[in-house]
């Protein structure tokens, strides 16, 4: 089976996991509310979703400006104007640094192909001796959490956790920013 058939089987066992585990109750009301301010189906719906969640799924990405297929225009012109595309970013600690010998470029291509989070909404990478801080996109479900905790790069998993922000590191910028200003 290749790689792209098994992202899709995995795609389709975490839909269906959520659907039967989950409340989607708002999750519905936001999709009929998008939709019919959109004035787009729901096949198109799920399938702008879809793409915003694992863009290089089914085939890469479609670059700024360029000509879209027809079929799709609809989907491209709605996902322009959702409100989710600004997010928040988060960062996390994982478990591999300099001393793993590991490089940017494995733990982008590991975060890609367990999250399928778009590589271009990785934020910063910064590898230190024996961990690596990496920012993504606020709102990471549980069970891709889970995942990433257990992916391992080489012999030596993740066991990626969310750093909280350092309180006294944000009232100190404040204070030198009000002073500054």
């Amino acid at each position: 089976m290749s790689a792209e058939k098994r992202r899709e089987e995995k795609l389709k066992r975490r839909l269906q996991r959520i659907v039967k585990e989950q409340d989607l109750t708002k999750q519905r009301e936001f999709v009929a509310g998008a939709m019919a301010e959109q004035g787009m189906d729901a096949l198109t719906c799920a399938a702008a979703l879809i793409y915003l969640s694992h863009p290089q799924l089914f085939g890469g990405f479609v670059a700024a400006g360029a000509p879209v297929p027809a079929k799709s225009t609809a989907v491209e012109t709605s996902t322009a104007k959702l409100p989710w595309l600004d997010y928040k970013m988060v960062r996390y600690r994982l478990d591999v640094g300099l001393q793993h010998q590991v490089a940017r470029e494995q733990i982008q291509d590991i975060l890609v192909q367990e999250s399928g989070v778009d590589k271009r909404r990785i934020g910063r990478i910064d590898i230190r001796q024996h961990y690596t801080l990496v920012e993504l996109p606020d709102g990471m479900p549980t069970d891709i959490f889970q995942l990433l905790t257990e992916a391992a790069i080489g012999p030596h998993k993740l066991n990626i956790r969310r750093v909280r922000p350092n309180k006294f590191r944000q009232a100190r910028g404040k204070s030198s920013a009000e002073s500054a200003g």
